[in-house]
């Protein structure tokens, strides 16, 4: 994948569900607007649907109008903690959901 910024090949070339959790989680959030379409594409392509729904909360939380106290609404924040917290569980191997996509 030759057309990709080094930080997006890294999870193009990401061998698990695991590794991919890991880079969503360290990945800066500005690459993750930047690039949500390549992002999301790639996790597709995984099979990672774990991935994908904590994705979409962090989309969703970075593109969410705030209040005057400067936070999304907290439906939005609480939703993202939640997606954030099964995705922590899977980078640290924890997770055994969609494993065998990873392997195909």
């Amino acid at each position: 994948m030759t057309q990709l910024l080094p930080i997006i090949e890294e999870l193009a070339d990401a061998p698990d569900h695991a590794a991919r959790a890991r880079w969503l989680l360290e990945a800066p959030l500005a690459v993750i607007i930047r690039d949500q379409v390549t992002i999301h594409r790639l996790l597709s392509a995984a099979g990672f649907h774990e991935g994908l729904g904590y994705f979409a909360a962090e989309i969703a939380a970075l593109s969410a109008m705030r209040g005057r106290d400067g936070l999304a609404p907290s439906t939005i924040r609480m939703t993202r903690e939640y997606a954030r917290i099964g995705i922590q569980i899977i980078a640290r191997g924890g997770a055994e959901e969609g494993k065998h996509a990873a392997a195909g």
